[in-house]
Formats: C-alpha cells, sequence, structure tokens
C-alpha cells in the first residue's frame, strides 16, 4: 500500500531512515496539454518545453529543493552515474549519491522505477528498469552502488502489470539468458507470447543478490490512466519521476 500525501506526489511505503525522502510524481496538477497532461516531466517526448519546465518548477518549489532535480538522458541502458559532482554526461538510466540534498531521479511511464537506499542512511540510488536494462544488468550495478547488499532497502514504484505487459520471444529469450531464475516471472499466453511480471523480475534478481527489504507499491500505470502515464496505453504520452534524496 503506497500512501498519497498530495496531488502532486505518492509517498513510498517503507522502512527508510528518517532522513530519506522518496516517491513518485503523479500525472496530474501540471501545465501540459493533451496527450501529456498535465504534469509531464519529460523533455523528450514531444511536449512543450516551457510547459515542461515550468512543471518542474512546480516540483521544486514544493519540495522546496537546494539544487535542482539530477534529470538524465535515459537511453534503457545499464549505465548508472554518481551525481556527487556536477558532470556534463548524463546518458545513463540510474544514478546513485552519498551527498545530502541531490536528488537522484528517474522517468518512466511503464517501465520499473527502483528506489535504493541504505540502512544508515547515507546512500541512495534511483533506476529505470525495462526489460531492455534489467537484461543489460542494470539491477545488478545499482547493487554495486552499495558496499553491502543485505543493508540495502528497495522501493518498487508504480510500473505496467503483468495482465498488461505481453511480450514475445525475443523479450523472454533475453531475460533467460541474462538469468534462468527469472522464467517464473513468465506466463504464457499463446504461442511464442507471455505475460511478463517485471516486478517479480526485479525482485527477482535483487534477491539473488542478497537484497532482501524490497516494497513494493502494487499500482499499475496501465489501469490507472487518471494518476499515471503509460506508453504501452497510450504511446504518446508523459512521464512521471520517481525521486530520492537524503536531508
Amino acid at each position: 500500500m503506497t500512501q498519497q500525501s498530495n496531488k502532486l506526489w505518492i509517498d513510498a511505503d517503507w522502512p527508510a531512515p528518517k532522513n530519506v525522502r522518496a516517491g513518485t510524481t503523479l500525472r496530474i496538477g501540471g501545465h501540459s496539454k493533451t496527450p501529456y497532461n498535465s504534469l509531464n516531466l519529460a523533455q523528450h517526448v514531444g511536449d512543450d518545453p516551457d510547459d515542461v519546465r515550468r512543471n518542474r518548477n512546480i516540483l521544486s518549489h514544493h519540495f522546496k529543493f537546494q539544487s535542482e532535480p539530477f534529470w538524465l538522458n535515459q537511453t534503457h541502458s545499464s549505465n548508472i552515474i554518481s551525481i556527487d559532482n556536477t558532470l556534463v554526461d548524463r546518458e545513463a538510466d540510474g544514478s546513485f549519491t552519498s551527498c545530502k540534498n541531490k536528488v537522484c531521479t528517474i522517468m518512466t511511464a511503464d517501465c520499473v522505477p527502483v528506489l535504493l537506499c541504505n540502512k544508515s542512511g547515507t546512500g541512495i540510488a534511483a533506476i529505470h528498469a525495462g526489460w531492455k536494462g534489467i537484461c543489460s544488468g542494470i539491477i545488478e550495478n545499482a547493487i554495486k552502488s552499495f558496499s553491502e547488499p543485505e543493508e540495502i532497502l528497495v522501493w518498487i514504484g508504480p510500473c505496467i502489470s503483468s495482465e498488461h505487459y505481453e511480450v514475445g520471444k525475443d523479450v523472454y529469450e533475453s531475460c533467460l539468458n541474462h538469468s534462468n531464475l527469472v522464467k517464473s516471472a513468465f506466463k504464457p499466453n499463446n504461442v511464442d507470447h507471455w505475460y511478463a511480471n517485471l516486478v517479480k523480475i526485479v525482485s527477482i534478481l535483487l534477491e539473488n543478490k542478497g537484497v532482501g527489504s524490497i516494497y513494493e507499491c502494487n499500482l499499475c500505470t496501465y489501469e490507472m490512466d487518471d494518476l499515471f502515464f503509460s506508453y504501452r496505453r497510450d504511446g504518446n504520452t508523459g512521464r512521471t519521476a520517481s525521486m530520492i534524496w537524503m536531508e
């Protein structure tokens, strides 16, 4: 269960240290017009850049961020970068930091947002996990950002549920080639087609590397069209942001 704290945002419901803030934006409360209505936070989807900037400013003002959230140029890769220092190259699908008031941010519209912190509240990370990134090893790379896997807490945010995520043989075989452990996350539909449970895949890979404290929000982006964007449902659409930072 995830608690909605306001019209812009849902808080991650997990036992993170008190200095760690985390959650996911909703699609409401912004300036973007259809089909990006209304709190679209992505500059790469065809939305009016001025509207996106205004939407991002709404978040910064609401949370009183001391620095702008670290927006990535996501490419469905396994690349995760440190944001402890200012970087020019933002081509990555995840970020991590040990610094206070730096906001790790990823955007999704069906893929899995994964937020991580350690139990001591001294390190955080955020990753964008679609099937391509998963098969490239982004889950394993995220764990490497921390010294001890057993000390990691994970919150899995809103994403597409298995009932609405049918995949073909290419995705199925790619995932099993990465790890045969994830086979149980696929349910056969018809010839060479399966329903894929992305949350289960992510959880299996995390647990296999020693991460045991995993919390799921159980919210489907495809079904909850009033709250979330969904690329598979709508095609051309906006993106919500999952964010984590230390105060």
